[in-house]
């Protein structure tokens, strides 16, 4: 297996790459709609499940390194149009480190585009009940 780039590995978790194409996905909900929910997210490299929290608060599950890792997110806020997200979260390497990024969605849209240290694309695949934010998919 070749190995990842250190800062590929740092920055964000792999679930975040650009997404494939012609994969047929389901159309993003307006993120007010998915407070108390678990959310499957799937980029190239993996999976993900994020919970947002209704008190601003949340979860998300990755696989870092073969290792599900379930990272809090520190705090979530949406914009008017329910279709931006800013937060913060806990980074996968170092606990005491707070990743802060945007996901927007556009209208109609089957993917969201991600932004950390980078942009990146992740499809949505539907809810699951909300425990499932502490497992890897």
């Amino acid at each position: 297996m070749p190995a990842l780039p250190r800062r590929a590995a740092l920055c964000l978790p792999a679930l975040l790459l650009a997404a494939r194409p012609g994969r047929a996905g389901s159309r993003v909900p307006p993120f007010p709609e998915w407070i108390g929910r678990t959310a499957r997210l799937k980029g190239d490299n993996g999976e993900a499940r994020l919970r947002l929290d209704g008190d601003r608060t949340g979860l998300l599950a990755v696989r870092f390194l073969f290792v599900c890792r379930p990272l809090p997110v520190l705090e979530w806020r949406i914009a008017e149009d329910g279709l931006s997200l800013s937060y913060r979260r806990q980074s996968a390497v170092f606990a005491g480190r707070v990743i802060a990024g945007v996901a927007r969605i556009a209208s109609g849209a089957e993917a969201l585009h991600w932004i950390e240290a980078q942009d990146h694309m992740a499809e949505f695949e539907g809810f699951d009940a909300p425990e499932a934010a502490r497992v890897c998919g």
